[in-house]
């Protein structure tokens, strides 16, 4: 049966080798990474245009099963009657509860909140099934009539389909992440035939960074998506606006003013959404049962008033329109705020972009009216301002104005309100930051205690651990080391500064080259003085669980090369040195390889040691054992004559700390083992993304055991 399905893919492999050369020869794409990230990025762009696509038609047949074939569903709400209201949104609430089941746990925390921190913390890693669980559970959302927008499911897809083939191509952490900015711009940008928009969008809030080999591969992703999302979809802008003109330069002045009352709403409505969400925790109910009775009180609201179910569309053409009644534009802001408090802190899934461009327009409109019966004939109509205030609202909750800025113009195709909107959405954006310094997406994350990185670059480092880089330190001082032993350590290293760690391992202090010559003054004390008369206390240490990019800060500080790592119960792990941190940063964020270690011969202790260049294509990496090697013996994985691979030494967890093993045939794998692995840099690829499912039978194609001739 393998021997078939080998033959079966012998074609496709010979394609896929084809390809690989024709753009190693074409596009000049020397390694295997950059061509596997060069096909990635228009096959993110693909996937997540039909996603989207299947996502928008899903969402509106749960909406014809429950809602029936009615224009939209503000029109469906004012006429359908009572039982088919409470009807639909209480069997959505039902269906979101069944996906809560499913997933044992609720699934309406799993927002943009989720990517930023997979992007800060867990090297671009979005979890496949847990996405599903909310997208599902976002269809059936907005489906129903939650005050949600559909733009959720579709970024978060978009960027775990991309996670998934980042990972499993083998790519390293910051080109996954990247990647996954690609799939989440794909997404936004099927979602509301928005480009531009929606690549800003996951530059500004999900990755953080505007640097140029992050805007190419996720402009084209998107583009792509928006390509698709147009061959099956309406290609019309989504807000036709009247042709509405800067009537005078002094009406920047009342742009301004719009800036400011939108950041005050834009704070308004984050705080007043996750008021909500805290309200419901604090009820205790059963999780399932959460959504069920939160989609029926937004039944309950929309008998009342119609506009607070569903997106909002029609309301917003109307306010852009100047259609909408002064009462209508003052007391709607608070319904939509209330109805998506409910769907969202119920347990519902979905987007907050688009209920923050409806508070925006309704907050702009009212802003507009007020400003004309001030100065009437003076200003634009309200329609105008209520485009504005959605830029400026949406700037302000998103703190991310640019893309506010351009999806505006993106929805409305309106070229004459740019300006305002400029004027507006960073002046919001700015108030908004010092009035509340989480916007409405990391909020969450506040309040969960997680700790972001809020640039990329930062981001790259603030996913490692201090653990993970720290160097065991063989030039200790045990307290009772005579002064003549601790001149020969001195000796015989390049130092400046030796550690004291005494037999429970814990940090005593530390003796410097400076401390001898101060001992030097009085020699008749020579031969009683040892290391712990010579110590000072260590006044700056690192935490084994601190995070690289806090590291970095207290690392650039110090005026030391080294500094001790210390574990949670103050025992000395090693150290952690500058030149690691800087190889580190070279090779998460540059992408350039870096030489984390040296080789260093027991007669060469401090002196720096030899690096070893090794063959191009060629990598020396320390990867976790996969769990399906557990109990096997190094002849009997036969990773050299499967993959290529050579282990050279093994970093097994102990009682105080970790064992280094020099390995040979017989030497056991264990659970826990970190494997220092030379070869192939695709098999090293291999090996990383097999994780636990590695197969040990496996052989990669064209790799071969490197001593057999």
């Amino acid at each position: 049966m393998n021997e078939r399905l080998a033959r079966a893919l012998r074609p496709l492999r010979l394609a896929a080798r084809r390809v690989d050369y024709f753009l190693a020869r074409r596009f000049a794409l020397s390694t295997r990474e950059d061509r596997i990230f060069f096909v990635s990025i228009p096959a993110v762009g693909v996937v997540a245009g039909l996603l989207g696509v299947l996502v928008h038609r899903t969402i509106d047949l749960v909406r014809s099963l429950l809602w029936g074939y009615w224009p939209d569903l503000v029109n469906a709400a004012e006429r359908a009657g009572a039982a088919r209201v409470l009807g639909a949104t209480g069997i959505g609430g039902l269906l979101i509860a069944l996906v809560v089941l499913w997933a044992r746990e609720p699934v309406g925390g799993r927002g943009m909140s989720s990517l930023i921190e997979a992007v800060a913390l867990n090297g671009g890693r979005v979890p496949l099934k847990a996405t599903a669980q909310s997208a599902l559970a976002a269809i059936f959302t907005v489906g129903a009539g939650g005050s949600l927008g559909r733009e959720g499911p579709m970024i978060r897809l978009g960027a775990a389909v991309s996670s998934w083939i980042g990972r499993r191509t083998g790519l390293p952490p910051f080109r996954v992440k990247i990647l996954v900015g690609c799939g989440a711009a794909a997404g936004f940008a099927a979602a509301y035939n928005v480009p531009i928009g929606g690549s800003l969008f996951a530059m500004e809030v999900i990755l953080g960074s505007f640097a140029l080999e992050i805007f190419g591969p996720i402009v084209v992703a998107a583009v792509i998506s928006t390509l698709i999302a147009r061959a099956a979809e309406d290609n019309t802008p989504i807000y036709a606006l009247p042709d509405y003109v800067l009537e005078s330069p002094w009406e920047i002045l009342a742009y301004l003013g719009l800036g400011i009352v939108g950041a005050l709403a834009a704070v308004v409505f984050t705080l007043g959404v996750r008021a909500v969400a805290k309200l419901f925790q604090r009820l205790r109910l059963p999780i399932a049962l959460r959504p069920v009775l939160g989609m029926m009180a937004l039944g309950a609201l929309a008998l009342a008033v119609p506009q607070a179910i569903g997106s909002g569309f029609p309301t917003i053409r109307e306010a852009l329109s100047g259609n909408l009644p002064l009462a209508m534009l003052l007391l709607l802001p608070a319904v939509k705020l209330l109805a998506t408090a409910l769907t969202l802190g119920s347990g519902g899934s979905g987007g907050l972009f688009t209920p923050s461009l409806f508070f925006g327009a309704l907050v702009g409109g009212a802003y507009g009216a007020g400003v004309d019966s001030l100065a009437p004939g003076v200003t634009s109509s309200y329609g105008a301002y209520a485009a504005v205030g959605m830029a400026a609202v949406a700037a302000g909750s998103s703190h991310a104005p640019l893309s506010a800025i351009l999806m505006l113009f993106e929805f409305t195709g309106n070229y004459e309100l740019v300006l305002p909107l400029m004027i507006a959405a960073i002046t919001s954006s700015w108030i908004a930051r010092r009035l509340y310094p989480y916007s409405v997406y990391t909020e969450p994350l506040q309040r969960r205690g997680v700790e972001l990185a809020f640039r990329m670059e930062e981001a790259a480092l603030a996913g490692l651990r201090v653990d993970a880089l720290a160097r065991p330190d063989p030039e200790t001082l045990r307290p009772d080391t005579s002064y003549a032993e601790v001149v020969e350590k001195f000796l015989a290293t390049r130092r400046q500064r030796l550690f004291v760690v005494d037999a429970e391992r814990q940090l005593r202090g530390a003796v410097s080259l400076h401390d001898i010559k101060h001992a030097l003054r009085v020699e008749e004390h020579l031969r009683t003085v040892n290391a712990h008369d010579l110590m000072v206390p260590v006044t700056t240490t690192l935490a084994g669980d601190e995070r690289l990019h806090r590291a970095a800060e207290t690392l650039a500080r110090s005026d030391f090369e080294r500094l001790p790592v210390l574990d949670a119960g103050g025992r000395f792990l090693g150290v952690l040195a500058k030149r690691d941190l800087l190889a580190v940063y070279a090779q998460e964020v540059l992408g350039r390889p870096a030489v984390l270690s040296t080789f260093v011969a027991s007669d060469q202790q401090g002196a720096g040691g030899n690096a070893v260049e090794l063959p191009p294509d060629f990598a020396l990496r320390s990867v976790a054992a996969p769990a399906d090697l557990d109990g096997l013996t190094l002849a009997e994985a036969a990773l050299p004559s499967r993959l290529g691979l050579r282990v050279i030494e093994i970093k097994r967890p102990a009682a105080d700390g970790w064992e280094w093993i020099v390995p040979d045939a017989g030497t056991v794998l264990g659970r826990g083992d970190q494997l220092v692995v030379l070869g192939p840099t695709r098999a090293v690829e291999a090996l990383v993304a097999g994780g636990g499912g590695f197969d040990p039978s496996a052989t990669l194609p064209g790799l071969r055991d490197p001593s057999r001739r």
